[in-house]
């Protein structure tokens, strides 16, 4: 028996959404892929959906 699968996520963007996102990141898939792997080898404990969503509409950059 065959215990290695493969796991899809499916995300649904509206057009102007998904051209804003490809400006960002022009290879989305190997970004996508990067934050999960980059997830994993810090341990990185699961977020509620209420955090994901607040952290969605957020940027990484800070002013000083």
């Amino acid at each position: 028996m065959n215990t290695n699968s493969n796991r899809v996520i499916s995300i649904s963007l509206n057009e102007q959404e998904w051209q804003a996102f490809l400006k960002i990141h022009p290879q989305p898939v190997l970004w996508l892929r990067e934050r999960i792997q980059q997830a994993i080898a810090v341990g990185a404990a699961p977020i509620s959906q209420s955090s994901a969503a607040g952290a969605a509409s957020t940027t990484s950059a800070t002013t000083r």
